[in-house]
């Protein structure tokens, strides 16, 4: 996360919505924020290894403290830093101070160490996850959970360590140990006074461990007297929001958290009514009727509560409101089905392919031209991920309304709109639709002003209709084959779950946990320690992979994830998104998602469905043709993206090698490895296929030399050879990122932009991640947008032509069509034309079409 000029702001975001919740929810009288100083405390005197082997602070969250500083500053919030002591120390001192003047204190944290600190008006808020659950931590609360005094938690510390913060504790003595010692016997002091009452290799351990213990103490005392000469009065809590720190928020792009925090502003906004026409009575809808006659434009706000819809309609300067009695009673939806000048006229929505599905259930199938301004903001700024209504009245019109989760609440605690009152609901919905009006007057300007309007038009907005009727049409399973096909992943996964118990010698434990899992391969088996993380040892794939030839566990350890995985995900986890009556799955196809301009798809994924694996390729099989009757036909690209890059780079070698037909991995690995065609070996083409899309995905010979497995220098000299042989491919690339840190984005060839702001960015990191987007966008881009107009032109011509084929599914570069047998010939030549016809390249655009009788025949 960062703002246009590629500042990295995620922990400061973060960290301002504690404040923001600790403004509205906690309201204080006195605040503080306490940091540590980079220099050595009393505790790293006293211990050498104090924190030892804790891992460098990011260089993206180190850029951020100076910027979160200044901020805290301008609003007013007292910062309090000393030199030797840590933030804990400053905070235990200040809330004992706070505790003596009789103040309810409370410490916000993240660190369980605080918990000693409680005690007669001090509590610990403990931020258990994220800053959304606050747990309430007290002297009950600790007992509860520990059976113990917040004073003990210090022996507890002293007894067992901590190895986040490197103190020894007593080896070989855990939690459960040291609490029960602490019951019985109090403090450390009692314990040792009492060491003959321990047997065996415990009695040995604590007596062995004694130093380490009280060392450990005296390392894990939060100190409450730090030499703090400041005054209570200097932490006087005011308003955080204030002309200096908006004007911060600003430069940092903190957008919808500002357009949340104004709300003094949000109240006169959804209090100031817009004019409106209630309609009411049947005289009313024929007025209105009348009206849209006579225009050729309308815009519309909706929402819809299960089988209730509420309306509101901008016509020109007037505006006109329908509860759901009035849509129903009335027969709104009928009308406007009849109404002469349907075919024409244009609408304006936020979030327009939803409100496509509402008219299609009322059998109003044809939308013209019309205008989606949530489209048009996620074109306009495809890095934001925020394109809600809310966020672009703030962005483009300087303007605060009230959001969905604001009116109605969002969880257990929504309301209905039903419940509400008719006029506030009226306001609402009417102020959006103004909204939506005032929006679309601002977003065409700057569609055409960064000459994306045509994009806009040809692409973007004609999809709509195509994915919400493949949303409608829904992919048919053979639940059966499915059924079966989960149960073999769970067989084989009981089968994996022995045999690793059988492998690590040991009683039951969770695979799916990476602490035991850790556990067992470092500490029981002994295999060499790849990663630590905060939590413990790292047992993530990489590091799996690196183990592979130490210990056969490691393979199946391998298997199982995958195979747990693909049944969580494609077994069990596809079963519960089939529908019972029609057996079908109905994903959602998603256009604002990826910022490469890539559609994607959810609830499920579609687009995951495992290619690489035998049994990944295996899910296939359960996807089927609607009807026995009918015939699934398949068409997909042959190497788009390479096809793109040698459009865009213009190169003649790699163009040449494309209009002979030839096999593309095959000549690159001619060319730059000196051999003859038919001389290329398997490994050679691997090779160059790897280089060939590496560089799409903007690898360098770090990345290129681990994919290949072999070391940077041999990387970077094929790389050379590669530039050798295709030139204009590297003065192509150079000059994308060139454009990309002058202009500040990059485009498609359909002039669809991405902005890049880590191009111009201090860290080096970001510069590099930047680049490879620069590289990728164009390229993937313009893969995403030929797809596209594949999609349009496709459905088109089925309609045209009358055919009762439907496209259901596309999936990168491919597209699916549901086939009755008798219209297979026709619909293979249709999808093969229009793919290929899509667009026109200096390259011709290979498809290749493939028919079954289930989505894995067509592979």
């Amino acid at each position: 996360m960062s703002n246009s000029k590629g500042v990295p702001t995620n922990a400061i975001y973060g960290f301002v919505n504690i404040l923001v919740k600790i403004q509205e929810e906690y309201q204080p009288d006195y605040l503080g924020v306490a940091f540590d100083l980079k220099g050595p405390t009393f505790r790293h005197l006293a211990y050498e290894d104090y924190k030892g082997g804790r891992q460098k602070m990011p260089e993206l969250l180190a850029e951020q403290f100076l910027l979160l500083k200044e901020l805290l500053k301008k609003m007013d919030i007292a910062i309090i830093e000393l030199e030797g002591f840590e933030a804990d120390d400053i905070i235990g001192t200040l809330a004992t101070i706070g505790s003596e003047k009789g103040i309810q204190t409370e410490i916000i944290t993240g660190d369980r160490d605080a918990f000693q600190l409680v005690g007669p008006n001090i509590k610990v808020l403990y931020t258990k996850k994220g800053i959304s659950q606050l747990e309430e931590v007290d002297e009950a609360w600790i007992n509860t959970q520990y059976g113990l005094t917040p004073k003990d938690l210090i022996d507890l510390k002293a007894l067992m360590g901590d190895k986040s913060d490197n103190i020894p504790g007593i080896a070989g003595i855990g939690e459960k140990t040291a609490i029960k010692l602490l019951q019985q016997y109090g403090t450390l002091e009692k314990i040792y006074e009492n060491i003959e009452e321990q047997k065996g290799k415990q009695k040995e351990k604590i007596i062995a461990g004694k130093d380490d213990a009280f060392l450990s103490r005296m390392l894990g005392t939060i100190k409450r007297d730090v030499p703090w000469e400041g005054d209570y009065k200097e932490l006087a809590f005011h308003n955080i929001f204030n002309p200096e720190s908006i004007e911060l928020l600003k430069e940092l792009e903190f957008n919808t958290l500002l357009s949340k925090i104004n709300a003094a502003e949000v109240v006169e906004t959804i209090e100031k009514s817009v004019s409106c026409h209630k309609i009411k009575t049947s005289i009313e809808m024929d007025h209105l009727f009348a009206i849209l006659e006579q225009t050729k434009e309308i815009v519309i706000y909706y929402r819809q509560e299960e089988t209730k819809i509420y309306l509101a309609l901008g016509i020109e300067k007037e505006f006109y409101y329908l509860n759901p009695e009035v849509v129903d009673g009335l027969k709104f939806f009928e009308r406007l089905r009849n109404l002469p000048t349907i075919g024409t006229l244009s609408i304006a929505s936020q979030d327009l392919k939803n409100l496509i599905h509402i008219f299609h259930k009322n059998e109003i199938q044809v939308i013209n031209e019309g205008f989606d301004t949530y489209i048009a903001t996620y074109l306009l700024s495809p890095g934001d991920q925020r394109y809600d209504l809310k966020t672009a009245a703030y962005k483009y019109l300087d303007r605060n309304i009230l959001d969905d989760e604001e009116m109605f609440g969002k969880g257990k605690k929504m309301v209905a709109a039903e419940s509400l009152d008719e006029q506030l609901l009226a306001d609402y919905f009417v102020k959006n639709c103004e909204t939506i009006r005032d929006l679309k007057t601002v977003l065409e300007k700057e569609l055409n002003k960064t000459e994306m309007m045509t994009l806009f038009k040809t692409i973007e907005m004609p999809l709509l209709e195509v994915m919400a009727e493949m949303e409608e049409l829904g992919f048919k399973i053979d639940l059966s084959q499915l059924e079966v096909l989960s149960k073999e992943f769970e067989n084989k996964l009981t089968d994996l779950t022995r045999e690793i118990y059988e492998l690590a010698e040991t009683d039951e434990f969770n695979i799916n946990s990476p602490k035991q899992l850790g556990e067992i391969i470092f500490e029981q088996l002994k295999l060499p320690v790849v990663k630590k993380t905060k939590t413990g040892y790292s047992t993530n794939i990489d590091v799996l992979e690196q183990l592979i030839h130490f210990h056969p566990i490691i393979e199946k350890i391998i298997d199982y994830r995958m195979l747990s995985k693909l049944d969580s995900t494609y077994g069990r986890g596809l079963i519960a998104f089939v529908e019972p009556e029609t057996h079908k799955i109905y994903s959602t196809f998603n256009q604002t998602v990826a910022a490469t301009g890539r559609l994607s798809s959810s609830n499920p994924n579609l687009q995951n469905i495992p290619v690489k694996t035998e049994i990944g390729r295996e899910i296939r099989r359960v996807f089927v043709p609607s009807t026995p009757d009918r015939i699934l036909v398949g068409a997909d690209y042959s190497q788009i993206e390479l096809r793109v890059l040698a459009h865009l780079s213009g190169d003649e070698n790699l163009i040449d090698a494309f209009k002979k037909e030839q096999d593309i991995h095959t000549r690159t690995a001619s060319e730059i490895f000196g051999v003859a065609l038919d001389a290329v070996t398997r490994i050679q083409r691997g090779q160059a296929k790897a280089i060939n899309f590496g560089l799409i995905y903007g690898k360098q010979a770090f990345s290129l030399g681990k994919d290949l497995g072999i070391s940077r220098n041999e990387a970077q000299d094929y790389i050379n050879l590669y530039f050798a042989r295709y030139p204009k491919v590297q003065v192509y690339m150079e000059n994308v990122k060139r454009q990309a840190k002058e202009e500040g984005y990059v485009t498609t060839i359909w002039g669809r932009r991405r902005y890049i702001p880590e191009m111009n960015s201090r860290n080096g990191m970001l510069v590099q991640a930047g680049e490879r987007m620069a590289l990728n966008t164009p390229i993937q881009g313009s893969a995403a947008d030929i797809i596209k107009l594949a999609m349009i032109k496709v459905y088109n011509r089925l309609n045209d032509e009358n055919l009762k084929a439907e496209l259901i599914l596309q999936v990168h570069d491919e597209l699916i069509i549901d086939t009755p047998k008798n219209e297979q010939t026709q619909v293979e030549r249709l999808i093969k034309e229009e793919m290929e016809g899509a667009a026109s390249l200096s390259v011709p655009m290979t498809v290749d079409v493939n028919s079954g009788t289930s989505w894995f025949d067509l592979k």
